[in-house]
């Protein structure tokens, strides 16, 4: 058995930043067996090392069209400033191998920096994915042994996800991954429960036993490919995720209250059904003041 050295370190802030900086440490604890937040710390980094590849891949084709801009600008500038003009005040005419050079410049930097991520985020993937192997967790079944690595922030966003699509093959993911289903307590507009409560812990137990009543139905599995367009995976819960989340399902509640009761908050006294104004104008203020703190934290 080992025991762990480290675990101040394992999870400063300053770690959660950094999905390499949590790898290195997790592979330096060599855990058998992991804790509730070794393990979170884990999923944290599997999570974090999933990005929908499409999207990556635009990325680096911007990156490599700057730089064949700037290539192609520069050449121009340099064969002005120094060729041999054939008439006097006229521009020097750029070679066309000149110009297919920066193309091809631009063309490297984009998909060679598009390879690079890419195996550095398959590395990373593999490598998380056998710490938690290793701690007997499937990483491509993050709910197998339950949801007490899911904080109840990320919970309710993602019910709250499952509440809005009308994809029904991706519901039915939903279903199976997490326990959600129709009839649980779960409500927006206004929103029926808030994290840390009772009744939050009560739709815990709902979707946990859901789970285990369909255990003997096959779990989805969770992919590298799949994680970066669904976005399924545990994430540590720090106080700007939180709010990031939080800010999901309150404003997926106040569009609902808004599509039910009407666009104008101030006359919600007269259309929102009696019992639910206070809750309703709860919701609305919290959604405010949520992105009004995520606007702050961005700006500093």
């Amino acid at each position: 058995m080992y025991h762990i050295s480290t675990p101040d370190r394992v999870f400063s802030p300053k770690t959660r930043r950094s999905g390499a900086s949590i790898l290195y440490l997790m592979q330096e604890l060599k855990t058998a067996s992991l804790k509730i937040e070794e393990e979170r710390v884990a999923w944290e980094g599997l999570a974090s090392s999933c990005h929908p590849p499409i999207r990556r891949l635009g990325a680096f084709l911007l990156i490599g069209f700057a730089v064949s801009m700037i290539a192609s600008t520069t050449t121009a500038l340099l064969y002005n400033l120094f060729g041999s003009r054939i008439v006097e005040g006229e521009m020097v005419a750029v070679p066309y191998e000149a110009f297919y050079a920066t193309l091809a410049l631009g063309a490297v930097v984009a998909l060679g920096g598009y390879f690079i991520w890419l195996v550095r985020s398959l590395r990373s993937y593999s490598a998380f994915s056998q710490i938690l192997r290793r701690g007997g967790r499937n990483p491509r079944r993050p709910t197998e042994n339950g949801l007490q690595v899911y904080s109840d922030e990320q919970l309710l966003a993602l019910r709250s996800r499952y509440e809005k699509t009308r994809d029904e093959k991706l519901r039915a993911r939903f279903e199976r991954t997490f326990g959600f289903h129709k009839d649980d307590s779960f409500d927006l507009g206004p929103l029926s429960v808030r994290p840390g409560t009772f009744e939050m812990n009560a739709l815990r137990v709902d979707w946990e036993s859901n789970l285990i009543l369909r255990e003997s139905e096959p779990m989805p599995e969770i992919s590298w490919r799949d994680e970066g367009r669904i976005g399924f995976l545990p994430r540590q819960a720090d106080e700007t995720r939180k709010l990031i989340y939080a800010l999901h399902y309150t404003g997926d509640s106040v569009r609902e209250l808004k599509r039910r009761y009407g666009y104008r908050v101030d006359r919600w006294h007269k259309t929102v059904p009696e019992g639910k104004l206070f809750d309703a104008l709860h919701d609305y203020d919290e959604a405010r003041y949520i992105r009004a703190t995520l606007d702050s934290r961005r700006r500093g």
